[in-house]
């Protein structure tokens, strides 16, 4: 019996089923797809997937992909990412050549849709709302803690996971951080970008970012026709930054009406003690006022040096 000769068409060498050198050139990535291609940036998305599970790659287009400048951005942004790690905050992973589409930011593939389209959707309400500012509000205080602003929060950038509805803040291509002292230009999408944010010698500051929070609230607002929610997101997104709250406890605050509150609370009691101010004014007013009395004398007793007079001699 020849040794050589499977006894079963179902024996096959297992090198033809499990070739890993064949993805090899691209990163052990399989099943890549144009994603998204930004129309005015530099990069565009692919989704691949890897051993059974689902990335997004982020890249340059063909025209920037030797560009210095250009490259140092994707640098910075995969650095920038790399250093967050919180639950509404889009995963990176890695960096990695890929094939033909050169050098790539690995991310984690978020299976949602965006704020922008699930507004859209008509499916929102006063309670989703909330949610979903309670924990873009916790990604940007994680953010401003390790001091890093995101600079382009806006609809379109806010992930919704379809299952819990979670939030996931994606982009942080126009990121900043005081670690690095490259590529500090204005930066932004226009209508969630802070006024101040245009000037040439802008510098990233939180106050921007909860800008762009009230614009977004203000846009979440409108579709669940909140005037509460609405007037937050106004106060959020107030032309001078002094008027802004001064952090993201502070915004807190506005969101679940303590600010209010206690405004309403100070107003009363200020009330009352004005009142009790005029109450006691008035008693001593009265006081000196009053015409003051002689106590009654006894008639017997008068010019008699105090002499006790027997009332039987009367």
């Amino acid at each position: 019996m020849n040794d050589k000769q499977p006894t079963s068409g179902f024996v096959s060498d297992i090198g033809d089923e499990s070739d890993f050198n064949s993805t090899r050139h691209n990163g052990g990535f399989t099943n890549i797809s144009e994603a998204y291609v930004s129309k005015s940036g530099f990069t565009r998305m692919f989704s691949a997937v890897r051993y059974g599970k689902r990335y997004m790659l982020k890249c340059l287009k063909p025209d920037f992909a030797y560009t210095p400048t250009y490259r140092q951005a994707l640098m910075k942004e995969f650095e920038i990412g790399l250093q967050l790690d919180h639950p509404n905050i889009c995963r990176t992973i890695s960096m990695e050549p890929v094939g033909e589409l050169g050098d790539c930011i690995v991310m984690e593939y978020v299976d949602g849709e965006t704020l922008e389209a699930a507004v859209k959707g008509g499916n929102m309400t006063e309670d989703k709302v909330r949610k979903i500012a309670s924990q873009l509000l916790d990604a940007m205080e994680y953010m401003h803690a390790k001091q890093t602003v995101h600079r382009d929060i806006k609809p379109s950038n806010i992930m919704l996971t379809h299952r819990g509805g979670d939030v996931k803040l994606i982009d942080f291509g126009l990121s900043d951080s005081e670690t690095f002292c490259v590529l500090k230009i204005p930066a932004g999408t226009r209508g969630y970008m802070a006024p101040e944010q245009l000037k040439p010698d802008a510098q990233s500051d939180p106050s921007a970012d909860i800008y762009s929070f009230g614009k977004v609230l203000e846009y979440m607002a409108e579709a669940v026709r909140s005037k509460s929610l609405a007037r937050v997101g106004q106060k959020c997104a107030a032309a001078d930054r002094a008027r802004r709250p001064a952090d993201i406890a502070q915004v807190r605050r506005l969101m679940t009406g303590k600010v209010r509150s206690l405004a309403v609370v100070n107003a009363v009691l200020v009330a009352l003690a004005l009142v009790l101010l005029v109450v006691i004014g008035v008693m001593m007013n009265a006081r000196q006022t009053a015409p003051t009395s002689t106590p009654p004398t006894d008639s017997a007793s008068v010019g008699a040096t105090n002499k006790v007079i027997d009332s039987s001699l009367w």
